[in-house]
């Protein structure tokens, strides 16, 4: 029986979403001479989402391709964000040929409604980036490198500051690119809650075969780094007692929201798990040590999966506490915490790398925490087009 979406059409851009990026962005790219100055130099590195989110539309479109309205708000942000990337508004007529042109390539199903489909797409965030535009909502903001340390051997603290104050809320995340990266983007959450000075911190990890984070990890002062719009609901109601779960980095915006909290007049009790493979990657353990002895309603569990570091951690003082803290405990950190009992009296904040945060999630919820009172987050490698 055929489908009721233009599903059809999406399934082929998710099974050939290289041949269909390579064919949209040379004829962008054909058309709009300086599109090729904005993005990188390695296609690879371009347009990654691009046939995943046009089938994420198309799977939801019925086969008139008319977009349907629950639809709209989402690319509302997107045509807000997308400004970043400096292209005015004015571009997305050419682009909304460059898909049809790359649908047409593909010889794929429906062609005539999903470029239909895709040119309302393009309609709607040109016209949320030309609101945006007269409302005077600056499409990026950039930031100096004040300083950078390495706390590991792959992971490193990175300081800046913008000078101005940089719209995002304690836990969310920010896209981010920098001069010698043009047009490559990554996201990171901001360990620090927003201030009137722009003061950034961001704690990077260094990723396998990844020259991206390699450089991302390594500034140095004097780098300007830019951002665009937050994204991310991570948030505590403040109606419930709270359980934090961080997996390495993943404390970067839960450390974000517990340094919000303490403007707060009245502040619930906050568990907080911080787990690393090796007790040497508990790259901010001295920190949270400081914060956990000036504030009753605070207590800090470091759990690692291995007693001992590996030769290569490469530890810092960051990572050692005088006596005082929770004594460490070993194991993952998904299958500990949930050994405690449910967690039903709780607002629960799970961040980090997708399988432990997935992992973590999953234990929760078989040990009876309801999914309800769950957020995650896990902005590498989390599916953010996903199949209906």
């Amino acid at each position: 029986m055929e489908s009721a979406t233009l599903l059809d059409t999406g399934t082929v851009l998710r099974e050939r979403g290289g041949e269909f990026r390579d064919a949209v962005q040379q004829h962008l790219y054909q058309e709009v001479l300086e599109s090729r100055q904005v993005f990188p130099l390695s296609l690879r590195h371009t347009h990654l989402e691009l046939a995943d989110a046009c089938a994420w539309v198309l799977e939801r479109t019925p086969r008139t391709g008319a977009l349907p309205p629950e639809l709209i708000e989402r690319l509302r942000r997107l045509g807000r964000d997308h400004r970043r990337h400096g292209f005015p508004a004015d571009v997305y007529p050419a682009f909304a040929r460059a898909l049809r042109h790359g649908l047409q390539v593909l010889g794929a199903p429906a062609a005539d409604a999903a470029s239909r489909a895709l040119e309302t797409v393009c309609s709607v965030m040109a016209d949320a980036a030309r609101k945006a535009d007269l409302e005077g909502v600056a499409p990026a903001y950039s930031a100096e490198v004040l300083g950078v340390q390495r706390r590991t051997r792959h992971i490193s603290v990175v300081r800046l500051e913008a000078g101005v104050p940089v719209p995002y809320r304690a836990g969310q995340h920010l896209p981010v690119t920098t001069s010698y990266l043009p047009g490559v983007w990554r996201m990171f959450s901001p360990a620090l809650p927003p201030n009137d000075f722009g003061q950034l911190e961001f704690h990077v990890r260094i990723l396998p075969d990844s020259d991206v984070s390699q450089l991302l990890a390594t500034p140095r002062p004097g780098d300007y780094w830019l951002f665009g719009a937050p994204r991310g609901e991570l948030q505590v109601s403040g109606e419930r007692d709270v359980l934090m779960i961080a997996h390495g980095t993943g404390l970067a915006p839960l450390r974000a929201i517990l340094f919000d909290m303490l403007a707060w007049e009245r502040r619930p009790r906050v568990h907080l798990f911080v787990a690393a493979e090796y007790p040497g990657e508990l790259y901010d353990l001295m920190g949270l040590w400081n914060l956990a002895a000036v504030s009753s309603w605070l207590s800090v569990v470091p759990v690692v999966e291995h007693a001992e570091d590996a030769w290569w951690v490469g530890a810092t003082e960051d990572s050692r506490t005088p006596r005082g803290l929770h004594l460490q405990q070993t194991g993952r950190v998904g299958e500990l915490v949930a050994s405690y009992g449910a967690w039903a009296d709780r607002d629960v904040l799970v961040a980090g790398d997708a399988a432990g945060v997935g992992d973590t999630v999953a234990a929760l919820i078989a040990g009876g925490t309801p999914q309800d009172h769950i957020q995650a987050e896990a902005w590498e490698g989390a599916e953010e087009w996903p199949r209906p």
